[in-house]
């Protein structure tokens, strides 16, 4: 009974929900989820919506990692980190790579200065590798993996590709921090694999925090537990690999309840 109360710890640990922005009350399962190891949540809302939710969740779980999309407003990584720590966020979900050369260090820089954690993607093992290199030089906390197609021929997505995610972008970049997948609840994942079953093979491929979409309920995440548990019974997904993606999800929200530079401090500069 430990080592089944402990497997659904660690699977609980690395899954992200996502929440529209309604504000209190969060839903049941969710604030269940978080009294059994869930991190945080997504927050999919603008504006006041996106704070009262925030704060919500900050209510039930006050080091929360709280993702956000992006901020409305184009901008630098500071103006953006201002935007977001006024939304209550802590986890910019939506950053993209930069074009130019050194764009993506200068943005990842500036936002995670005034904590915010970047999420730089989607990664997908394939195009431009360099602002990827440049993110994970500059201490980017996260890296999304994507929807798209894997290199090598194998017709998975990216998030589900262990050749993408721990050959590409373990190996050859050398990335050590968090790897979140994209939302699994897109009609191609779930009409190939199901929600469980990608969540398996996210795991599998080198992802540590797999985010689960809005339409993605109690049921959704029963049938991850359950899957995940005839997983690692057969031998298909190691417990060592849940350990460490929860491990890694950890101190990721360890750094982003930390204090950092004032958000009035980002709009200034």
């Amino acid at each position: 009974m430990n080592a089944l109360h402990r497997l659904a710890g660690l699977i609980d640990s690395c899954l992200l929900p996502t929440v529209g922005g309604r504000g209190a009350p969060l839903p049941d399962w969710i604030l269940r989820a978080l009294d059994r190891g869930t991190p945080g949540v997504a927050v999919h809302a603008a504006g006041d919506a996106a704070r009262a939710t925030a704060d919500a969740l900050r209510a039930a779980l006050p080091d929360a990692l709280t993702g956000h999309p992006g901020p409305e407003r184009p901008g630098g990584g500071s103006a953006a980190a201002a935007e977001l720590v006024a939304a209550g966020a802590n986890l910019h979900l939506g950053v993209r790579p930069g074009e130019r050369a050194d764009q993506t260090r200068v943005f990842v820089t500036d936002l995670q200065t005034h904590g915010v954690a970047a999420a730089l993607g989607p990664f997908t093992g394939t195009g431009p590798l360099r602002p990827f290199a440049e993110g994970a030089a500059a201490g980017v906390r996260a890296i999304t993996a994507g929807r798209s197609p894997a290199p090598g021929g194998e017709a998975l997505p990216a998030m589900l590709s262990r050749p993408a995610v721990t050959g590409v972008l373990r190996g050859e970049l050398g990335y050590g921090g968090v790897v979140v997948s994209d939302a699994l609840d897109a009609p191609p994942i779930v009409a190939g694999w199901g929600v469980p079953g990608a969540a398996v093979l996210a795991w599998i491929a080198g992802v540590d925090l797999v985010r689960l979409g809005p339409t993605s309920g109690a049921g959704v995440r029963d049938a991850i537990h359950a899957a995940t548990a005839r997983a690692v019974a057969d031998g298909d997904l190691a417990l060592s690999r849940l350990e460490e993606a929860a491990e890694r999800v950890a101190r990721l929200r360890r750094w982003a309840s930390e204090p950092r530079m004032p958000a009035a401090t980002a709009v200034e500069s």
